[in-house]
């Protein structure tokens, strides 16, 4: 079972350093909530890299809560 515990935190470090590296590349949007509203095309359409900045930071979030999750009932 420490193996297990073992690989899951190794795992859990690689999810942080990868979020907080893909979080940090994205662009801030300065305009707020208004801008976007007004331009319905580009909410719906596709953004290029930073579609798939957000798209990378959400896959690792799950990641995240999961390895979080998991290593909380195998530490247990």
């Amino acid at each position: 079972m420490t193996a297990i515990l073992n690989l899951f935190l190794v795992l859990f470090a690689l999810v942080c350093v990868g979020l907080v590296f893909f979080v940090l590349l994205q662009v801030p949007k300065q305009a707020g909530l208004s801008a976007s509203m007004a331009s319905g095309g580009s909410l719906l359409g596709g953004r290029g890299v930073e579609g798939g900045l957000v798209r990378i930071s959400s896959v690792l979030g799950g990641f995240f809560m999961l390895l979080a999750l998991l290593i909380d009932f195998i530490s247990k």
